[in-house]
């Protein structure tokens, strides 16, 4: 089984807002970008915003015999 490449990144603080609107609002702005994870915490006094870039895809490597497995079907 695979780690996650995403557990143990840490989040950014991106602003603190008094009300949820405000936050959804900051939220929704800032998920435009496609390499950037953003949620809503909520906390005893307010909401904040938090933000972390996403790795890009990587592709899956093959295992040995699966590798051999192709070059002998190309063949």
């Amino acid at each position: 089984m695979e780690a996650d490449p995403l557990f143990g990144r840490p989040w950014k603080i991106a602003g603190r807002f008094d009300t949820f609107e405000g936050a959804d609002k900051k939220r929704k702005q800032l998920s435009s970008n496609k390499n950037l994870q953003v949620k809503v915490k909520r906390q005893l006094k307010g909401f904040v915003v938090k933000t972390r870039s996403a790795p890009a895809e990587q592709p899956r490597r093959l295992s040995r015999k699966k590798q051999r497995k192709e070059m002998m079907n190309d063949s």
